[in-house]
């Protein structure tokens, strides 16, 4: 996936519940797997913690989380162009202002790299982020879990062509499913076309269309 002449990005994205922070390290090139992957769902749990136990108050602590969380990260983002250092960061890319970061790293000289996970449907992503929060794991509203679930797509669908590389998994059934691999050079698909999964298909359709023609109308 990647070279080791010039300074890395990786990014792990995908629906809520779809595996990223238990597979996140396993995801990345075996020469990278020592590269720590920043989580901002953990780092803001800890700091809501944190600011509650001192303002007793859980709205005003997780505002204090948000800005703590969102200064945390652009000070990692700087250091790391600035050093020219690999950088790894697991993140949802919904809004304009997200894609902001891996085009700056682009700008510096990094080769960008994106890890997507998808679920065949929004209904498994709610169950198991529930499953997760009834084990003591982080919360997120049902709203957000489906802005996440359409928008990764259709956001990704839009801007795929500035990465030097993408993966494309599907976890629906617990275990890695690879879909598809893009590079600058072209892409693959493992997958027959009655293979490949339908949120694929339908979430994707610019991708997809690189990997199957279209059927005639």
């Amino acid at each position: 996936m990647a070279s080791i002449i010039k300074p890395q990005l990786f990014i792990v994205t995908g629906s809520n519940g779809a595996g990223k922070s238990t597979l996140k390290q396993t995801l990345l090139p075996p020469e990278f797997s020592d590269l720590n992957i920043f989580d901002g769902d953990i780092f803001f749990t800890q700091k809501s913690t944190e600011f509650y136990k001192k303002y007793k108050s859980s709205k005003e602590s997780r505002k204090l989380a948000e800005a703590a969380l969102e200064e945390h990260f652009l000070d990692l983002t700087a250091q790391h162009i600035r050093e020219k250092l690999h950088f790894a960061y697991e993140g949802h890319f919904t809004g304009a202002g997200a894609w902001k970061i891996p085009e700056k790293f682009k700008e510096a000289g990094f080769e960008i790299h994106l890890i997507f996970c998808g679920l065949n449907n929004l209904y498994k992503s709610v169950q198991r982020v529930d499953i997760r929060v009834k084990k003591g794991g982080f919360h997120v509203p049902p709203l957000a879990i489906e802005n996440n679930f359409y928008g990764n797509m259709e956001m990704l669908n839009k801007n795929f062509k500035m990465f030097h590389s993408i993966e494309i998994l599907d976890t629906s059934n617990n275990n890695i499913l690879p879909v598809c691999s893009i590079t600058q050079s072209g892409s693959f698909t493992p997958l027959s076309n009655a293979e490949i999964p339908n949120w694929f298909k339908t979430g994707l359709p610019e991708i997809y269309r690189l990997l199957v023609p279209l059927p005639p109308k």
